[in-house]
């Protein structure tokens, strides 16, 4: 079955990540990496993987109000999760919440690492 697509009319991050980009340099992978999302995700705002709502970390529901979650794959093992809101004016528009390491990413949603 081939998945979704569909055009976001724009893409927001929240203000954590927003502070941690804009502290970075320009050349930074990590910027670059959050940067080429959001180009993805305007393109496309089912790019991700969709996580189950009964495996969404307490963490998302309690700091951003989410309903769902969706996982973003970077490259060298970086995570971001992304939600998508409906904003008054413009509708559904993916709002990416953070970037993290894979370890980070697997202790936030509870996985052991050996």
């Amino acid at each position: 079955m081939e998945r979704v697509r569909r055009p976001a009319p724009a893409v927001f991050r929240s203000k954590e990540l927003d502070e941690f980009i804009r502290g970075l340099d320009p050349g930074d992978r990590r910027r670059i990496w959050v940067e080429d999302m959001e180009r993805v995700l305007k393109e496309n705002m089912y790019a991700g993987d969709l996580i189950p709502r009964r495996q969404i970390p307490s963490y998302y529901v309690e700091h951003y109000g989410v309903t769902n979650l969706y996982r973003y794959r970077h490259p060298e093992g970086y995570r971001s999760c992304y939600t998508l809101f409906n904003r008054e004016g413009l509708g559904v528009c993916p709002t990416i919440l953070d970037l993290m390491t894979h370890r980070a990413y697997e202790r936030r949603f509870g996985y052991r690492s050996s």
